[in-house]
């Protein structure tokens, strides 16, 4: 027994190989994922950079709809490999689809999280009515603006004008916070006004008024904008509007806990 379980011994081998390399998976291209195995050796943070990884290609994808497997790798740094093993376990999960021309789209999931998660925030939820109100009273679009990536904005909600000949298509997109007027409301820069205005800046033709919404501490928490035709928002009517606008970007932050400066000054003794 002794000697067969010494002959055992003697056959048991450990053979340690290197996987065999190819034009996607070599040292060139294969070296993110080569890192993450050393990395899960080390410490385990092999499945945080995997999300991290994943949670870049799928705003990649909203934010850059119709792109190929090439562009996207390149845009997030990625081999087109491990963007690809990654797409594939995104589109498996119903986060992005992929068409027949191999472009990459957002999914029905991915809309459902925006749209649940949106619908969950306090500052939205009040925004509604005023963007539907605001929308009535002017006749045109109105929109609510958020702090977006890398200094931009982004429009997160929006009342549609029923006219024929209406701003829209823009929920959802980004634009400059230099140069624009809800940008410039975002970064609570409207004025003695408590509105701006911009005209012929993103669009020809198309006029923008827009107030900032207040926290409680008094920082921009978003922006309502109203936005539409020049020929239909001439400067003798910008006044009347901006200042519809502003009323209601300042009752909006009283909803959200910004004291009412007007009755907080009136209810002060004078000056002596």
């Amino acid at each position: 027994m002794v000697g067969g379980e010494a002959s055992t011994r003697r056959k048991t081998t450990i053979r340690l190989t290197t996987p065999p390399t190819t034009a996607d998976h070599g040292p060139e291209h294969g070296s993110d994922d080569m890192e993450d195995q050393r990395v899960s050796t080390e410490n385990g943070r092999a499945p945080t950079r995997t999300v991290e990884r994943a949670l870049t290609l799928l705003v990649e994808v909203a934010t850059n709809d119709g792109l190929g497997l090439v562009d996207l790798a390149r845009r997030v740094n990625l081999s087109p490999a491990t963007a690809s093993r990654l797409l594939r376990t995104l589109e498996a999960t119903e986060f992005v689809r992929r068409d027949g021309d191999g472009a990459y789209h957002g999914s029905s999931r991915l809309i459902q999280v925006a749209v649940t998660s949106m619908s969950s925030v306090p500052l939205y939820r009040l925004a509604e009515p005023h963007l539907a109100e605001l929308r009535d009273e002017v006749g045109e679009s109105s929109y609510l603006g958020v702090g977006g990536p890398q200094d931009t904005v982004l429009y997160a909600r929006m009342a549609e004008s029923g006219k024929s000949i209406r701003h829209s298509g823009w929920l959802g997109r980004t634009v400059p916070l230099k140069d624009t007027a809800i940008g410039t409301a975002l970064r609570g820069r409207c004025g003695d006004l408590g509105y701006v205005s911009a005209s012929h800046t993103l669009e020809d033709g198309v006029t923008a008024i827009a107030a900032t919404v207040r926290w409680p501490d008094g920082s921009p928490a978003a922006a309502l904008s109203v936005v539409g035709p020049t020929y239909r928002i001439p400067d003798e009517q910008v006044r009347a509007i901006g200042e519809r606008v502003a009323a209601h970007a300042q009752a909006l932050s009283r909803e959200l806990g910004m004291p009412d400066l007007d009755a907080d000054a009136a209810s002060r003794p004078a000056d002596r």
